[in-house]
């Protein structure tokens, strides 16, 4: 490989945090990452088998069961992770749940939960690490988007709009943070293959047909696709990219 783009895409001696990193996009962001020599640590608020099953897979990573909505205690969190690990260079705000119901079936509560998981959750964290990377003058803060943000989808009113916060926030945070030499970025995953996704519409074939006919590729992605777009916004080669959305749909957000 040309030493040029080697080094553009090394992520060797850098430290990245990511949260549901146990399993479906965050695992498969946490094998790009270490695999360009990152040290990782995945974050996940349960199921611990999945962290040491993620970890067994990775080398060089770490884990932690930690719920990233007690907000009052991310600070002491981040504080612990660092003194252990490293500062953090890269942080990918991933975890989140999902809501399936009817715009009259949504709760106030439903609304809370996601807001908690999706926009509070990683805006804090995100507080958490900036002054580190702000006294380095260095960082890479990645959240995840979702089609449902650019496009009308049915029946995920409360995720649509955690999602839709999260997107303009990330223009928000990158126009503060720039000065610093700190890239705020989001990827904007189309229909992908995991967990979650096979939740949502195992039992709703016709919402199956009605996404591959909007998609200009004709399938659903793989995991890894939204890997190495993280991959690339985590390294060197995105150092001129801030505030952006990147799209891993397949054509999703383009199709007809």
């Amino acid at each position: 490989m040309n030493e040029l783009v080697r080094k553009a895409f090394s992520l060797e001696g850098k430290v990245a945090l990511i949260t549901g990193g146990g399993s479906g996009l965050g695992f498969a962001m946490a094998q790009a990452l270490q695999g360009a020599g990152a040290k990782v640590i995945l974050i996940g608020h349960s199921n611990e088998e999945n962290l040491k099953k993620a970890c067994d897979q990775l080398e060089n990573s770490h884990y932690y069961l930690f719920d990233i909505t007690k907000l009052d205690e991310v600070g002491s969190f981040i504080e612990k992770v660092q003194k252990k690990h490293g500062e953090i260079d890269i942080l990918i705000n991933n975890a989140g749940v999902h809501c399936k119901k009817g715009v009259g079936d949504h709760s106030a509560e439903d609304f809370r939960k996601l807001f908690d998981v999706h926009y509070l959750a990683s805006i804090t964290l995100t507080q958490a690490v900036l002054p580190s990377m702000r006294a380095r003058q260095s960082g890479k803060i990645i959240f995840l988007s979702s089609m449902s943000a650019f496009v009308g989808l049915t029946n995920v009113m409360a995720y649509t709009a955690a999602k839709g916060a999260i997107t303009a926030s990330v223009r928000a945070l990158a126009a503060e943070v720039s000065c610093d030499n700190i890239q705020v970025n989001a990827i904007a995953p189309g229909f992908i293959d995991t967990p979650m996704f096979r939740f949502a519409t195992d039992n709703d074939p016709e919402r199956k047909k009605k996404i591959l006919g909007h998609t200009p590729m004709g399938s659903f992605g793989e995991p890894l696709d939204i890997g190495f777009g993280a991959l690339y916004l985590a390294s060197n080669a995105s150092n001129f990219v801030t505030g952006t959305c990147l799209m891993i749909d397949g054509g999703f957000s383009i199709g007809f």
